[in-house]
């Protein structure tokens, strides 16, 4: 018996002619509409280094999204915790505390919606963003008022402001860098369960909550330029989170790989609006500080050149100690000098310590006097 394979045959060229006009169709619409970028979006997409299960992802993103009936029991829970940290970390900001922030950081809840939002750009899913951004707009919102209000209720001055709030109001590229490398870390941990615990070190990291609250104390006591620094700061760690973030779950396979093609063009519009954030950073991070590292002690220079001038001014005059305190705004210099020849005035020294430093400066001088007590007493013995 002889069977005609024919329309066999062509039934399965036909259906391999289909699934490559629909895969040349998507490539299509990815590659030439949508440009390279979706291309490339695409292929890490489909990469998925995570080897990750519907199971997987279904867990990772519900631990992400809160929808439906459990929206306002996470709500409830994200109030609390919000309003503790805050709390904590106003506390721990006023009494210069690094121990108490550290404790705020671990408490704050703000690094979901944050992760959220980053999950959400790589699923291609702009109304679930929208709702992340809200979360974290109103937390925000509500943790800067709190700070506020808790500040205004504890008496006493912040004069000089405490160092802990001083350091979050001065952003620079270190600060985004290691916002970047958090967040990867962050969307990693949420990816692995037995990558959990880093989670905690990615809070203490990237400080979150802390920035609010010192943009309310700043507020508060009118300090605008302060609070603006902690603003920035504040932006750029989010930024930096939800960047690298997204960017690991793409490529560990938290979107599916088969919806990564039809869905190509909006996870590329929303990385390409995380990338320009990060990149509209950059430019005033490096203008108020223009440097990656923090300003080093210039104690030691500045004794030096002190040094210096007093050579060169007879050498009678001697330096008995310098110290230097950074404020927001200038550099504040106490110096102890002898009295022993003549003591320059103040107005000199802060000429002369603003022109290597380049920056503005306080100076104030305490002159020690000194006095020459001279006594003889011969060794013998009373009578002899």
């Amino acid at each position: 018996m002889i069977t005609d394979t024919a329309p066999l045959q062509e039934a399965e060229t036909s259906q391999d002619s289909a699934q490559s006009s629909a895969d040349a169709s998507a490539d299509t619409i990815v590659g030439t509409k949508r440009g390279p970028f979706a291309r490339i979006v695409s292929m890490l997409g489909r990469a998925d280094l995570g080897h990750l299960s519907d199971e997987d992802r279904d867990r990772i993103l519900r631990g992400l999204f809160h929808e439906g009936h459990r929206f306002p029991r996470f709500a409830r829970r994200f109030a609390a915790l919000m309003t503790m940290s805050v709390l904590i970390a106003v506390m721990g900001l006023l009494a210069d505390s690094t121990a108490v922030v550290i404790g705020a950081m671990l408490v704050a809840p703000l690094m979901g919606p944050v992760l959220g939002s980053a999950a959400a750009l790589v699923i291609g899913e702009p109304r679930q963003f929208l709702r992340q951004l809200a979360v974290m707009t109103v937390g925000s919102a509500g943790a800067v008022g709190l700070a506020a209000g808790t500040s205004l209720i504890f008496p006493g001055s912040m004069d000089p402001l405490p160092a802990e709030i001083v350091a979050r109001t001065s952003p620079n590229l270190l600060d985004l860098g290691i916002a970047l490398a958090a967040g990867a870390a962050g969307a990693y941990a949420q990816i692995r369960r037995a990558a959990a615990d880093a989670l905690t070190g990615v809070a203490v990291a990237v400080a979150l909550v802390p920035p609010l609250a010192v943009v309310g104390i700043t507020l508060e006591i009118g300090e605008y330029a302060m609070s603006l620094g902690a603003v920035l700061l504040f932006l750029a760690n989010v930024a930096g989170i939800i960047m690298s973030a997204a960017i690991t779950f793409l490529l560990c396979g938290v979107a599916a790989s088969r919806r990564v093609p039809a869905r190509a063009g909006l996870v590329v519009g929303g990385l390409r609006w995380a990338a320009l954030v990060v990149i509209i950073m950059v430019l005033p991070l490096h203008i108020t500080r223009a440097r990656v590292l923090p300003p080093t002690d210039p104690t030691e220079d500045i004794e030096h050149w002190i040094g210096t001038y007093l050579e060169d001014h007879g050498g009678a005059t001697e330096l008995v100690g310098v110290s230097v305190e950074r404020l927001a705004a200038e550099l504040s210099i106490d110096i102890v000098l002898t009295e022993s020849g003549q003591v320059p005035v103040a107005e000199e020294l802060a000429d002369l310590l603003a022109g290597e430093l380049q920056e503005p400066i306080i100076v104030s001088t305490q002159v020690v006097e000194v006095e020459t007590d001279v006594a003889r007493a011969d060794g013998d013995p009373e009578g002899e």
